[in-house]
């Protein structure tokens, strides 16, 4: 296939310059024939954090466990781990590796998701998607957040999510207090919402990444004709 597709630009360059087009025509037609990398599901980094004592919340494990079947460089944490993933995090984007980043959380790891925001946010780091279960003590979602996602009971633990003033991107709290089915202890466990979380990072890959490359490709420059 990549011979293919030499032999095909090699054709479109022999026919412009047999018809006398000048380099600027060699230079559209070879940017044509060229197509941007495919965004892969490698690109994104999913971090997870369990819950109390780690005890309560091993849906956190199931989900990394899918995730990493689905291609996706997932980790699970435990809540006090919300530290050493920031750190890797900003050490990451320092070195110039500006993967799709994804913090999910449950109980007290969905309340460490906003910790996490909020150190990268005061080093204007971008997270693309935080997911929470059930978070107990939810902060405002601040600026560097472009989506969220909050799954929630009004269960006496499960809390609506609100958006810091200077917040323009995507808040989502998804009321699942009629859903008897599920409990503080089971939110995170739940296959229907796994599949919707999972759903929403492929999303983010064809959408969010696909943007990036497109904005990172490299401008070209009109060249004036002789005269």
């Amino acid at each position: 296939m990549a011979a293919l597709r030499r032999l095909l630009a090699a054709g479109v360059i022999c026919a412009t310059v047999c018809l006398g087009a000048g380099p600027q025509s060699v230079t559209l037609a070879l940017a044509q024939s060229a197509k941007p990398p495919v965004p892969t599901a490698s690109q994104v980094q999913v971090d997870l954090l369990r819950g109390l004592a780690d005890i309560f919340s091993r849906g956190m494990d199931t989900l990394t466990d899918k995730l990493n079947r689905q291609g996706y460089s997932a980790r699970v944490y435990s809540t006090n781990g919300w530290q050493a993933v920031a750190r890797r995090i900003a050490e990451q984007y320092g070195r110039g590796q500006k993967t799709i980043v994804v913090v999910i959380g449950h109980s007290l790891g969905a309340d460490a998701t906003f910790q996490i925001a909020n150190d990268l946010n005061a080093k204007n780091i971008p997270i693309e998607l935080i997911v929470t279960f059930d978070a107990t003590s939810p902060q405002p979602v601040p600026k560097n957040v472009l989506h969220f996602v909050n799954f929630y009971q009004n269960n006496g633990f499960g809390k609506k999510v609100s958006p810091a003033p200077d917040f323009k991107g995507e808040l989502s709290n998804v009321d699942l207090t009629a859903d008897s089915s599920l409990s503080h202890t089971t939110i995170e466990k739940s296959p229907r919402l796994h599949a919707l979380v999972m759903q929403k990072i492929a999303d983010i890959v064809d959408k969010d990444l696909a943007a990036r490359l497109q904005a990172a490709k490299p401008k070209l420059k009109k060249t004036k004709k002789s005269a």
